[in-house]
């Protein structure tokens, strides 16, 4: 009963934009350290997985994933960074239940594949031209494509490839930057600018593509902070 009295209390003598600014700071500060403990939890995703394999995804961002694939139903997934080929095996069998969609997954060399007729792995750079060349080949078929872009992470990396893959993506469609919490949380330390440092770049020189802050913070938990760019124009 105090305890009401006083948010009542407080609610009358502190002004609503300073209310507001303090919860959004406690919501961010909160999100932070629940990540840094799912980080700590799963040695950094590396005990996730999805039907056996390894995933290498926080389970709320994995999470999301299927809730656009699905809005979207993209008739290409276009996935940069292989690595045990646990992500492409999900989006091949979220595939799989919405009876459509390839994937394409590019790593320059992948410790391991999982092997579904929905995939293709393709061994290379995902900014080289001639792996460009495969994927507009294939892109050229498909109406819709989502796009993920989990390799190198460093931000010249991934600025290339926003620049490389931007064009493959049509109007209300997104492309996914991973890992921008590279750049974001304390307990990466002192790192090169990553991911999210890209994405600010690119979206400067495109205003076709707008952050998607609403669906990057649905769950509030996200590893993946300038995340979810939509292409608007």
């Amino acid at each position: 009963m105090v305890g009401s009295k006083l948010v009542r209390a407080a609610k009358s003598v502190v002004p609503a934009s300073v209310r507001a600014r303090a919860h959004a700071r406690l919501t961010d500060w909160a999100a932070n350290r629940v990540l840094e403990e799912v980080i700590s939890r799963t040695d950094n995703t590396r005990t996730v997985t999805w039907l056996g394999h390894t995933i290498w995804q926080h389970p709320s961002d994995a999470w999301l994933l299927q809730e656009v694939i699905s809005d979207e139903r993209p008739d290409l997934i276009v996935e940069t960074g292989t690595f045990r080929g646990g992500s492409a095996y999900y989006f091949a069998t979220l595939c799989d239940q919405l009876g459509n969609g390839e994937v394409i997954s590019i790593d320059i060399a992948a410790e391991e594949t999982v092997a579904h007729p929905r995939i293709t792995y393709v061994a290379g750079s995902s900014v080289d031209p001639e792996i460009l060349s495969i994927v507009r080949e294939r892109a050229a078929n498909a109406e819709r494509i989502f796009v993920m872009l989990d390799s190198d992470h460093s931000a010249s990396h991934v600025l290339a490839e926003l620049e490389a893959y931007a064009p493959l993506i049509r109007t209300g469609d997104y492309i996914h930057v991973q890992d921008g919490l590279i750049d974001e949380a304390d307990v990466f330390g002192d790192t090169e600018p990553g991911p999210a440092a890209a994405v600010r770049d690119f979206l400067a020189g495109h205003p076709e593509f707008v952050r998607d802050v609403a669906v990057e913070r649905r769950y509030v938990v996200t590893a993946h902070p300038y995340g979810w760019l939509k292409r608007v124009g």
